[in-house]
């Protein structure tokens, strides 16, 4: 196989961030009473997570900064709230960030890839997750010692699926384009974004998606299904 090494994203390809943050805004939910403000707890996520994709896709094509991401994150969502202050949605947006970072979730099967590619390849994670938050939750989830390198779009200055990230990544590691691979679950930042720089790609998309204009190198379902490729 021509591929020596892997660039791997981290959120919902390897750790299960939509599970874990479906805890944690649940946990905020009943510690906080925001029963008293919304008729549900489904009705308060569909808001926040509504609210929240908006701002990583804005995030993401760098329409927003990282700090207005997080300020946003709980200050737009409550912000129909009187009793809730902007200063106390900030304290409970520190206190989400907190908890979400110890829980150790992962997208079935990804441990048992991790120990079948870490013989065999250099495995690197490429994320545009923050820096706080990543080491740490990887920490949490036990994944750290699998990874030679962790380059993360905030300190790099550019996001993916902008070329520039992933051409970074590329001198970081030290390989030509075609030396590597990329595996990541978000069809435009990470499969779009290896394609227009050059990159192979394997699109994790358990839900069998379908999106328009992305035909990826592979596209595989489950995670242990990638033991069959590389």
């Amino acid at each position: 196989m021509k591929y020596t090494n892997i660039l791997l994203d981290l959120d919902d390809t390897l750790i299960d961030t939509v599970g874990n943050t479906y805890i944690t805004v649940k946990e905020i939910y009943n510690d906080y009473q925001f029963a008293n403000y919304f008729p549900s707890f489904e009705d308060f996520y569909t808001i926040y997570k509504t609210n929240v994709s908006n701002l990583w896709e804005m995030y993401g094509k760098g329409k927003i900064s990282k700090k207005t991401l997080q300020y946003e994150r709980f200050v737009a969502p409550l912000s129909i709230v009187e009793e809730i202050s902007v200063e106390q949605a900030l304290a409970i947006n520190d206190d989400f960030v907190i908890r979400i970072m110890k829980l150790d979730s992962l997208i079935d099967g990804a441990k048992e890839l991790l120990d079948y590619l870490h013989p065999k390849y250099k495995i690197h994670i490429l994320s545009n997750g923050f820096t706080e938050m990543q080491y740490k939750k990887m920490d949490s989830a036990g994944l750290s010692s699998y990874f030679d390198k962790v380059i993360l779009s905030d300190v790099v200055g550019v996001n993916k699926p902008h070329p520039e990230i992933f051409q970074f990544a590329l001198n970081q590691i030290g390989k030509e384009a075609n030396e590597v691979i990329m595996i990541g679950d978000n069809p435009h930042a990470d499969i779009a974004g290896a394609y227009n720089s050059g990159i192979d790609q394997i699109w994790f998309n358990p839900n069998n998606a379908s999106v328009a204009d992305i035909i990826p190198t592979y596209t595989v379902t489950n995670l242990l299904e990638i033991r069959n490729i590389l």
